[in-house]
């Protein structure tokens, strides 16, 4: 795919045509005016350097379809859909200001182990901060399976207090709001019960690498033992236990995790929120059955040890409701996306590690 380029001297001819043709002088114009004159001189960009699009005019914005997905295919309905995506998002001088590639990210140097690059999961409204006027308008032209490139000025892209996550994607600093802008963007799929898209992923996920071997005994959880202890202690809602867990999202990338090898082998480092090293973000975690209800997140690790025994080891599928919540979290890192399935691994201890040192030492 050919890189977008920005001819400064370009722009500059196109915006001195604009402004002689309309006598233009910026002290003196009103805004109405000089919003006008912005959008010509992005029409004569377009014209000049994206013609493709600029023959193909959708509203207030500029399409260029690159690939066409299958005719029949399901197209976006606003207010409905919730949609996977993949795209890229950069200023018309090429500056990069979002992306969920990871190899794009590694190319302009803001490539982040602890990002997910991963398509992203949002709803089609006209409340969702992520998808500007103009990214919204493109989208009622596509089917999934389509891929294009997006042309969007200044008036109908992202303004102060809106945009996309650009920490996400370590892309941050790029200023990008009232600029015209274009995105490469793929529509990969689209659903309109996000709780049962992910529900079959979980129970899909299951079937594939369990077999008939797991519990569903909770809506939308599904349980494997993977070592079993029938010599360990049973578990009950008032027992306290202690957990080390690794936690994944579908496609295996690691979430979180209070083992420290598996973080190292991610290079994942766990800071406070002062931004020191956490040393005791390794230690065991300490589970009290009774508190599962009242857990903010996470509630699958509650319900899980209730179903083992000390010294297990389970492996955990289960629909965000048990999770991160269905709304997802912009406030960890990696980000969760809205209705976003996880896996787990749960290892019950069957005493804190170092109990195991001080009876050596007793003896």
């Amino acid at each position: 795919m050919r890189k977008l380029r920005f001819d400064r001297r370009g722009l500059m001819a196109a915006i001195l045509v604009v402004g002689l043709a309309g006598g233009w002088s910026c002290a003196k114009k009103a805004p109405d005016v000089t919003a006008g004159l912005a959008r010509e001189t992005f029409e004569a960009w377009v014209a000049k350097y994206a013609p493709a699009a600029y023959a193909n005019p959708c509203q207030d914005v500029y399409v260029e379809f690159v690939e066409r997905g299958p005719e029949g295919g399901a197209v976006p309905v606003l207010g409905y859909s919730w949609l996977t995506l993949d795209y890229t998002g950069k200023t018309l001088d090429g500056t990069v200001f979002v992306t969920r590639s990871d190899s794009i990210s590694k190319r302009v140097g803001k490539f982040s182990y602890m990002t997910h690059y991963a398509d992203d999961f949002l709803e089609f409204s006209t409340s969702s901060t992520k998808l500007c006027d103009g990214l919204r308008q493109a989208l009622q032209t596509m089917r999934v399976g389509d891929s294009v490139k997006v042309y969007i000025p200044m008036n109908k892209g992202y303004a102060a207090g809106m945009g996309m996550n650009s920490a996400y994607a370590g892309e941050s600093g790029v200023t990008y709001a009232m600029m015209p802008i274009m995105f490469e963007m793929r529509l990969r799929d689209l659903t309109m019960s996000p709780f049962v898209w992910e529900r079959d992923s979980a129970e899909r996920y299951a079937r594939q690498h369990w077999g008939t071997d797991y519990r569903n005994d909770t809506v939308g959880m599904f349980m494997h033992i993977e070592k079993h202890n029938p010599t360990g202690d049973t578990i009950t809602k008032d027992s306290s236990v202690y957990v080390f867990y690794e936690e994944y999202f579908m496609d295996g990338f690691l979430a979180a995790t209070n083992v420290d090898t598996v973080a190292a082998k991610w290079h994942f480092t766990a800071t406070s929120s002062n931004g020191e090293l956490n040393e005791t973000a390794y230690d065991p975690l300490l589970l009290q059955g009774s508190a599962g209800a009242n857990a903010s997140t996470n509630k699958v690790l509650y319900i899980a040890v209730q179903r083992m025994r000390k010294g297990e080891v389970a492996e955990v599928v289960t629909v965000s409701t048990w999770a991160q919540g269905d709304a997802g979290s912009t406030n960890v890192t990696p980000e969760v996306l809205p209705y976003q399935p996880m896996r787990y691994r749960i290892r019950v201890l069957e005493k804190w590690p170092e109990e195991d040192e001080d009876d050596e030492a007793d003896k």
